[in-house]
């Protein structure tokens, strides 16, 4: 009987053994898929993140109830930017060439200087202030390149001299 007790509590020793060596490796391997899969995310969320750059962000302006399309760059400060959306600015002009609103917000920058500025540019100078040209000139300044509006001449044709509003929003 004895012998009979010590086979059944080895037997069942065993069976707890393998039954926890199979829990340890199925939580092991669980774990790992998670960590797999969230390295899988992150992998995936830095290639989305780099694919989804070169697909653009399109967005509206809206100038005296007229819509003017642009095509944002896909990267960290356009999407800090357009999380605020829709938005309705007031545009002060400044130097005949663009109108900027400073934001309420910072947003990341990634600035660069650029030797030339175009119509319809639309950057971000410092960490606030949100710029649309209406002049092609030549610069010396640091600004992150946000995109541009689509159709520039009807679009500044539309924005007139002095201050402006102008609405931000997603197309559709």
């Amino acid at each position: 009987m004895k012998i009979e007790n010590e086979i059944n509590t080895y037997a069942d020793n065993t069976t707890r053994s393998t039954i926890v060596q199979e829990t340890i490796e199925q939580n092991t391997e669980n774990n790992q898929g998670t960590i797999k899969n969230n390295n899988e995310e992150v992998i995936s969320e830095g290639r989305d993140n780099m694919n989804n750059q070169s697909e653009k962000i399109r967005i509206n302006l809206i100038v005296n109830n007229k819509t003017f399309s642009a095509t944002l760059n896909n990267n960290q400060t356009v999407r800090e930017l357009i999380s605020n959306f829709p938005m309705t600015l007031n545009m002060t002009d400044l130097h005949s060439n663009e109108k900027y609103n400073y934001l309420s917000n910072s947003l990341t920058t990634n600035a660069s200087t650029l030797n030339r500025i175009n119509a319809g540019d639309i950057k971000l100078f410092g960490n606030s202030c949100l710029v649309v040209f209406y002049e092609s000139f030549s610069n010396s300044y640091s600004y992150t390149d946000l995109g541009r509006v689509d159709n520039v001449n009807d679009f500044v044709g539309e924005l007139g001299s002095g201050n402006v509003t102008i609405r931000f929003e997603l197309a559709n």
